[in-house]
């Protein structure tokens, strides 16, 4: 694409975005403007990537043509104050800050496009499952040039800003109840007969493995126990217990908590 791409922040998150789509060919790294609070993770990425460290948030904004705002949702009210009106104005804004509402964005980046973002650790290794959702400003050509760009981190989505609260929750925050759920099989490994390290790789390959076989679309999740299940075997006495549990329970529980806190987070100043 001939875009100049910038980056505010450049943590964890930002940092794996940026990663992906230089590795995709989204821009050159030479059109790629990043600024981050830390001159150290600045120079690092200079040195590893390529990219052009900017001076300040102004300077990064003003070099690109579409701007990924990467920053924690607390501080970004700190960071938009630094920009004017003439400097946003026209400008498309991709914001990934949980909870941060378009609203929110549209008040303090007058007359930008603002597109918000919700994606997952798992862009790292362009496996991510992402979600977008186009402000009042944003084009169709805005949402497919965001589309594309996020198209280098793994599976996009478009869906109506109002769901976003349960996406946070389900797909932004999953990948760590997910890995809990294996640290759980690993450490229970010892009890079946296995050392932790074994049995964790053994839950690793075969959540994969499940992930893969479901991403296909060519079976239920639903038909695929069915399938893995025979009648009084060992899937199905597990299976037994695990129903017999308030497992479902739980992880209803625990995806209201998180999208509970992506609501509060839009609350804050």
């Amino acid at each position: 694409m001939d875009i100049r791409i910038g980056f505010i922040g450049a943590g964890k998150m930002g940092g794996a975005i940026l990663s992906s789509l230089l590795a995709g060919g989204a821009a050159p790294a030479s059109q790629t403007f990043v600024f981050d609070v830390s001159g150290e993770r600045l120079k690092s990425l200079a040195a590893d990537l390529g990219i052009v460290p900017a001076g300040s948030v102004r300077e990064a904004v003003l070099s690109s043509d579409a701007v990924f705002l990467c920053v924690k949702p607390q501080d970004l009210g700190k960071v938009l104050s630094e920009l004017d009106e003439e400097c946003v104005s026209g400008r498309l804004f991709i914001s990934i800050a949980a909870g941060r509402r378009i609203d929110w964005l549209e008040e303090r980046l007058p007359g930008a496009r603002v597109v918000r973002v919700m994606p997952n650790l798992a862009v790292s290794v362009g496996a991510g499952m992402t979600v977008f959702s186009p402000g009042k400003l944003a084009g169709e050509d805005d949402c497919a040039l965001v589309a594309g760009l996020l198209a280098n981190t793994g599976a996009v989505k478009r869906l109506p800003e109002e769901t976003l609260d349960g996406v946070t929750a389900l797909s932004g925050s999953g990948p760590a109840f997910l890995a809990w759920f294996l640290e759980a099989m690993a450490e229970a490994g010892p009890g079946i007969g296995l050392d932790a390290a074994t049995a964790g790789e053994l839950a690793v390959q075969t959540m994969l493995g499940t992930a893969k076989v479901l991403a296909g679309g060519g079976v239920s999740v639903r038909d695929f126990i069915k399938s893995v299940t025979s009648a009084r075997g060992t899937t199905a006495e597990g299976l037994s217990v695990l129903e017999a549990s308030d497992a479902a329970a739980v992880v209803g529980n625990t995806l209201a908590a998180a999208a509970r806190r992506s609501r509060e987070l839009s609350m804050l100043p």
